[in-house]
C-alpha cells in the first residue's frame, strides 16, 4: 500500500482558503474518513480532499517543524540531500509536498500525481520523490545512481528529498547495480537508521526517521486540534444535545479535559509511551483514528462510528453509554474480529486493561452501593459519573449479580464490570492512584515505576533508589535461580558451564551496586535511542567497557515479578533469554578482569570451588570448597 497524504494541513494559509464553520453534522460527517472504517478513506489524501472541498471545511492542522527544517536547510548556503523514512502513516510524502509548496513549488503541478518533481532553485536543483517505493526498479535505477554520484560530489548543484519506508529505501539501494558510490550510501544510510551517525564525512546526506518521533506529543495536539475545531461550532446549542444526552458532544467533552493535569490525558500518554518504548510506533494515521473512534465511537452505528443523526435513536435505546470513550479507546465499539485486526488496538489491548483488576479495585466496584466501607469512595468514583459510570444499566446488571443471577446474567454483568474498569483507569485523580495501585488494572503493574524512572532520566534526576533494588534483586534471581535478597550487590552465579540452567549455584563473582573500587551497578540512559538501561561497571578506566541492558516496560515488569518472588508464565521466554544472555556478557568480561589483574585461585594440585548459600535473610554468600586434584 503506498503512502498517501492525509488530508491534514500544516499550512494556515491554504487551510484559511477553505471555507470555515460548517454545520457540525457535516464535520462529524468528515471526521468519520478517519475513524478505521473498511473503506480506509482516511488513508488516502484524494477523498479527503474531496470531502473538505464539498463540505468547505477547514483541514486538520498539525505541527511540522521537519518542514521548516527542511525549507531553511535547501535555501541556505550549504543544503545537503535529505531522506525522510519511517513506517506507513508517519506522514513522509506529505513532508514532501510541504516542503515542495514552501519553496516556491505549484501545487496543481504536485496534485498531477508525477512520481518525481523537480524544482529550480536558482542555480540549483531539487529534486523530490514523493513515495520510493512506488517507483518501478527500471524506473529508481538511474536516478538511484545519480542522487549516489551527487550525494558524494561536493561541488553539486542537485540535491535531493526522498521519501521511503524503512526496508523499501534499503531494497532499492540493493537493486542498483553495485558501484563505489552505491555502497558508500548504502552503509551511510544503515549508519543513519541504526546509530544515527555516519562515519563518512564525503557523503552529503542527512536521514531523518520519523517513527522516532515521540508520538504521545502528537497525540495531544492531534486531540487538541479536532477537539478545537470550528467544525464544533453551534454543537452545544443542538437539539439532540439538548432533548437528550449526545455521546458524542459527551466524548468530546472528556477528551478536552476540566483541570490541567487531566488524568484522561495523562493516562493515554503514557500508554502510548509505553507502547512505542516497547517497540510499537504509532503512526500519525493511526492516532487520528484514534481520537476519531474515541469520540464517535459506538456499536450500534454503522461502521461502529456514529454520525449526529445516530444521536437520538441511541438515546432512545438506552444503550448511550456504550458509547463511552473510554470502551472506544480500545476498539470496544467494532465488532471483535475488526478490532483484533486493527495494529492500533492490539497495541492498547495489550495492556488487558478491563480484564486486569484488584481486590481493592472490584471490591468498591461490586459491593460498594452497599457497604458503608466503600461508601465515600463508591460516591466519588462511581456516583459521582451518572453518563459512563453510576447508568441505570450498570446499577441493574450490578444487583441482579448480587442477588443470584444465572450464568448469562454474570456474563452481562462481566461486560459491564469490564467497561468501569476501563473508565476508572482513565478519571481516577492522581491523588487515589496509590490507594488503588493504578497500575495494577493493567498486565504492567510496574509501568508507574518505569514512567518514572524515565521521567527522571530525561531531566537527569537521581533514579529512585527503589526502582535500582527491585532490579537488582531481579537479576540476582534469575542469575542464581534463587530466592536471593541481595540488593546491594550483583551475584553473578554460573552452574559450573555455559549452560542455559534455571539454577547457578557456583558464585562467580560480587559486584558491588555502589560505586566501590571501580565497580558500580546503575540505571542510566541509552545513547543510541534515548531510553534507558541497567549498566554495570567492573573496573575503573576503559580497559573492560561498562556492561549495559536496555530496559524495555516489558523487560523491567519481568524484572520486577521476579523481584517480589514470581516468574510468570504470561511473560514469553525472550525476557529470560535475553537476561541469561546479559549474564553470559557479564562472565565473559569478569574472565577478562581476572586475566588482567592475573588472578588465579588455582593452587598447587587445587581447585578452589564458591558455592552460593543462603543465611536466614535470604542473603547470598560463598562457601569455599578445595578440590584437591
Amino acid at each position: 500500500m503506498t503512502n498517501r497524504l492525509f488530508g491534514w494541513n500544516m499550512s494556515e494559509t491554504w487551510g484559511r482558503s477553505l471555507a470555515a464553520n460548517p454545520n457540525v453534522a457535516a464535520w462529524v460527517r468528515f471526521l468519520r474518513n478517519y475513524g478505521p472504517i473498511p473503506t480506509n478513506d482516511n488513508m488516502y489524501d484524494e477523498s479527503i480532499q474531496r470531502a473538505l472541498r464539498r463540505h468547505r471545511i477547514r483541514p486538520i492542522t498539525l505541527p511540522a517543524p521537519l518542514r521548516d527544517e527542511l525549507v531553511a536547510m535547501f535555501k541556505g548556503d550549504q543544503p545537503v540531500s535529505h531522506i525522510i523514512t519511517g513506517t506507513a502513516g508517519d506522514g513522509k510524502t506529505y513532508h514532501c509536498r510541504e516542503v515542495w509548496v514552501a519553496l516556491g513549488g505549484d501545487v496543481a503541478a504536485w496534485n498531477q500525481g508525477d512520481k518525481i518533481q523537480r524544482l529550480a532553485l536558482g542555480d540549483r536543483t531539487l529534486v523530490i520523490v514523493k513515495d520510493l517505493s512506488e517507483l518501478r526498479d527500471d524506473e529508481s535505477s538511474d536516478l538511484i545512481a545519480e542522487f549516489a554520484r551527487d550525494v558524494a560530489d561536493p561541488s553539486t548543484t542537485t540535491f535531493y528529498l526522498f521519501a521511503a519506508n524503512h526496508g523499501q529505501l534499503l531494497e532499492k539501494l540493493k537493486s542498483v547495480p553495485d558501484t563505489d558510490a552505491i555502497a558508500r550510501v548504502s552503509k551511510v544510510v544503515e549508519d543513519l537508521l541504526v546509530i544515527g551517525i555516519t562515519s563518512d564525512p564525503g557523503i552529503a546526506l542527512d536521514l531523518t526517521d520519523l517513527s522516532r518521533s515521540p508520538a504521545a506529543t502528537m497525540a495531544m495536539a492531534i486531540i487538541d486540534e479536532v477537539t478545537g475545531h470550528e467544525g464544533w461550532a453551534g454543537c452545544e446549542s443542538c437539539a439532540a444535545n439538548i432533548d437528550v444526552s449526545c455521546p458524542i458532544f459527551e466524548n468530546r467533552r472528556r477528551l478536552v479535559g476540566d483541570e490541567l493535569e487531566d488524568p484522561f490525558k495523562r493516562r493515554l500518554t503514557a500508554l502510548i509511551e509505553l507502547s512505542e518504548r516497547n517497540g510499537s510506533h504509532f503512526p500519525v494515521r493511526q492516532l487520528l483514528a484514534l481520537v476519531t473512534n474515541a469520540i464517535l465511537g459506538h456499536p450500534d452505528a454503522r461502521d461502529g462510528l456514529m454520525s449526529c443523526d445516530d444521536v437520538t435513536r441511541i438515546a432512545a435505546s438506552g444503550k448511550a453509554d456504550l458509547a463511552s470513550i473510554y470502551r472506544n479507546i480500545f476498539g470496544e465499539n467494532l465488532k471483535p474480529s475488526k478490532a483484533e485486526k486493527t495494529e492500533l488496538f492490539r497495541k492498547l489491548n495489550a495492556f488487558g486493561i478491563g480484564a486486569e483488576t484488584s481486590n481493592r479495585v472490584d471490591n468498591l466496584l461490586v459491593y460498594g452501593a452497599d457497604d458503608p466501607i466503600h461508601a465515600a469512595d463508591y460516591a466519588a468514583l462511581v456516583l459521582n459519573d451518572p453518563v459512563y459510570g453510576a447508568t441505570p444499566a450498570y446499577a441493574m446488571a450490578q444487583r441482579t449479580y448480587l442477588e443470584g443471577a444465572d450464568d448469562g446474567d454474570r456474563t452481562g454483568f462481566l461486560n459491564v464490570l469490564r467497561a468501569q474498569r476501563q473508565r476508572l483507569f482513565f478519571t481516577m485523580p492522581e491523588g487515589r492512584v496509590d490507594d488503588y495501585a493504578l497500575w495494577d488494572l493493567t498486565v504492567f503493574r510496574y509501568a508507574g515505576l518505569y514512567l518514572e524512572v524515565a521521567e527522571k532520566i530525561a531531566a537527569r534526576q537521581a533514579v529512585p533508589r527503589t526502582a535500582l533494588n527491585m532490579v537488582v534483586r531481579g537479576l540476582n534471581r534469575i542469575f542464581t535461580g534463587m530466592l536471593v535478597q541481595n540488593q546491594d550487590e550483583l551475584v553473578l552465579a554460573t552452574s559450573g558451564s555455559y549452560s542455559q540452567s534455571k539454577r547457578s549455584p557456583l558464585l562467580d563473582e560480587l559486584i558491588s551496586v555502589p560505586r566501590s573500587g571501580g565497580e558500580e551497578v546503575c540505571i542510566v540512559s541509552d545513547p543510541v535511542d534515548g531510553s534507558f538501561g541497567v549498566m554495570v561497571k567492573l573496573v575503573r578506566g576503559n580497559e573492560i567497557p561498562p556492561v549495559f541492558l536496555s530496559l524495555s516496560p516489558t523487560r523491567f515488569e519481568f524484572l520486577g515479578r521476579v523481584a517480589e518472588g514470581a516468574l510468570p508464565s504470561s511473560f514469553s521466554l525472550e525476557c529470560h533469554e535475553d537476561l541469561l544472555a546479559f549474564k553470559a556478557r557479564l562472565l565473559r568480561e569478569t574472565e577478562n578482569r581476572r586475566r588482567l589483574d592475573g588472578d588465579d585461585e588455582d593452587g598447587d594440585g587445587e581447585l578452589v570451588l564458591r558455592f552460593i548459600e543462603l543465611n536466614a535473610d535470604g542473603r547470598a554468600q560463598p562457601r569455599r570448597v578445595i578440590v584437591r586434584v
